[in-house]
């Protein structure tokens, strides 16, 4: 688990997954909705000090090299599931096992906490991460679809 200790390390983190995000077809809709703050201090040290979170960090070695942002929360009919609101993992970094370390932790908190199901979100073309979720045994339950429109 993440600590207040690591703020300076996942804020420069969660700033490398944003840019990355930016470039990648529908990155820019996602970014801007108003449920995403890019204030990543503030979003981290909440998400740190929130029991319907878990922060988790990745090692190569000694290095921070991934994180991992679990949120907890209620199906209608009263149950609990558990999204992976962010996951990422330096490109340097990328296909030596820290990914599936940090999901595997995430998973494991998720089943710990008695939860129906787990799941998380890939963007439009991101064939990587969605070869990566689909290697954890998560597929498609939602696909959402957008069209930018001009006024006349």
């Amino acid at each position: 688990m993440a600590s207040a200790e690591d703020l300076e390390t996942l804020t420069f983190l969660r700033e490398e997954a944003i840019s990355e995000a930016k470039n990648k077809r529908g990155g820019e809709v996602l970014l801007n909705l108003e449920t995403f703050s890019d204030d990543s201090l503030a979003e981290l040290s909440n998400w740190l000090t929130s029991p319907d979170h878990r922060v988790v960090t990745g090692l190569f070695g000694e290095a921070v090299v991934a994180y991992g942002i679990l949120e907890f929360s209620n199906t209608n009919d009263a149950q609990r599931i558990a999204s992976i609101k962010e996951i990422f993992v330096l490109k340097e970094a990328r296909s030596v096992g820290v990914g599936e370390s940090v999901i595997n932790f995430l998973i494991d908190e998720a089943i710990q906490h008695k939860v129906v199901g787990i799941d998380s979100f890939a963007l439009p073309g991101d064939r990587e991460t969605k070869n990566f979720f689909e290697t954890q045994g998560m597929v498609a339950r939602l696909i959402h679809v957008y069209r930018p429109l001009k006024p006349n």
